[in-house]
């Protein structure tokens, strides 16, 4: 090959290089074009939306809070109706000791060291 060959193959390649390039380019700007709703802020249909009556809201909000409690009296009304009468209250029972011994006030309650003896700490039940 000659010298000529060469350097015309060479520059052949780099305009290659420089063509390929360009198109790569081209292609990225064309794909990441903002197209659609994605352009555009959140606040673009705004001004497509019917404009909002504060007063009809509030009228629906006192509306519905009466109806709630309106529903809830009903459920109260129907638990009233529903309840069994009332049951004059009892006395409770008179506590009986009838264990026949002496309360040693020792302090110690059930399951707690029944050996009666010393084992505790403080009083031990005898008194002098």
């Amino acid at each position: 090959m000659s010298r000529r060959t060469v350097v015309t193959w060479t520059l052949i390649a780099l305009v290659g290089l420089i063509v390929a390039g360009g198109v790569s380019m081209g292609v990225r700007v064309l794909t990441t074009e903002d197209v659609g709703l994605t352009s555009e802020p959140i606040t673009a249909g705004e001004e497509l939306a019917p404009p909002v009556d504060r007063a009809k809201q509030r009228a629906r909000a006192r509306e519905r809070r009466r109806a709630a409690r309106r529903a809830a009296a009903r459920r109260r009304a129907a638990a009233r109706r529903d309840a069994p009468a009332a049951v004059a209250p009892t006395a409770p029972p008179a506590v009986i000791d009838d264990d026949g011994g002496d309360d040693d006030e020792s302090g110690r309650g059930r399951g707690r060291g029944r050996s009666g003896g010393d084992s505790g700490s403080g009083d031990s039940g005898d008194d002098d």
